[in-house]
């Protein structure tokens, strides 16, 4: 079993970027996906080559806040009126439902994305996106497209595998986000791979804990897991979040979650489960092991 760890958010905030670094060190997370627009992106992707490849860098494809990367006059129904995306997940939901924008238009943007990925010096090894749009029905075949025409060998498929007898807020909330994600029996194109499911999208902030992923894992015994986590390391002094992005919650899991993964109980959870941290640079698509002559990220190795 491979378990990728990934942080989202990477290059929204220098809290991201630093709680990536220290947990890297820990060997508590292995993979993170940059916000190419966020303000501190740049700064963020230097982290794809002081890591020497024990951190894989993938892209975290964004329609919803702060400033787009292609020209207005092409995505216009994206946009707001200063050009900016919309800030606001339901706006956004509605102008989807009412045909505003294309797949087409979504793809050219996440293109752009990645190629402005490409310029920080990422070489990016998957997808995943802001609140999971990309798994709304045609954008994720768009996702898919994108990552085939990088050779970017994996998207995130965030199916997370609740118990029938859990009907919490966190449950709830993987369900609706499985509701999309299902609909997908297939790759969206050929030579890009999905994880058979995700932890960390039911259990989130203070009850990201070892032994919920160690129970997970045996319930469910994928071949590659993906926790999706959103630590942060804010400092006194750090700029607030830009008020362009629009609201966001997020800021508020930060500590908690840098602290429940910083927390003992991990490499107990994923030894006991047979499990390896690895990231998806370190997979190969076609087979869903691990590249040839690859060490995998932490302390858990494979002979």
């Amino acid at each position: 079993m491979r378990v990728v760890v990934n942080v989202d958010d990477l290059g929204l905030h220098p809290a991201v970027r630093r709680a990536v670094e220290d947990l890297a060190g820990l060997s508590r997370v292995s993979s993170s996906t940059l916000l190419v627009n966020g303000p501190d992106a740049k700064a963020a992707a230097r982290l794809s080559s002081t890591s020497a490849g024990s951190l894989g860098i993938g892209v975290h494809l964004n329609i919803l806040r702060g400033r787009a990367e292609s020209p207005a006059h092409e995505i216009p129904g994206l946009l707001r009126a200063d050009g900016l995306f919309l800030g606001d997940y339901v706006a956004l939901f509605k102008r989807y439902l009412a045909r505003a924008f294309t797949p087409t238009d979504v793809e050219r943007e996440w293109t752009r994305q990645v190629e402005r990925a490409l310029e920080f010096g990422v070489a990016p090894t998957h997808l995943d996106s802001e609140k999971h749009i990309h798994v709304w029905p045609g954008l994720f075949e768009a996702a898919c497209r994108v990552a085939a025409r990088f050779g970017i060998g994996w998207v995130r498929r965030p199916v997370e595998r609740v118990a029938l007898s859990r009907w919490d807020k966190g449950a709830l909330r993987a369900r609706i986000l499985n509701t999309f994600a299902c609909a997908h029996q297939l790759p969206g194109a050929p030579n890009v791979a999905h994880p058979h499911s995700v932890f960390g999208v039911a259990d989130q902030g203070a009850e990201l804990l070892p032994g919920r992923l160690s129970e997970y894992m045996k319930r469910v015994r994928p071949d590659v897991l993906e926790l999706v986590c959103h630590p942060g390391a804010p400092l006194p002094g750090d700029p607030p979040l830009p008020p362009e992005y629009g609201p966001m919650r997020i800021a508020g899991q930060w500590t908690l979650e840098r602290d429940a993964l910083a927390a003992p109980g991990w490499d107990e959870a994923l030894a006991q489960a047979g499990a390896h941290l690895t990231h998806y640079g370190q997979l190969d698509p076609r087979t869903r092991t691990l590249r040839e002559s690859v060490p995998t990220s932490g302390n858990s190795k494979e002979t």
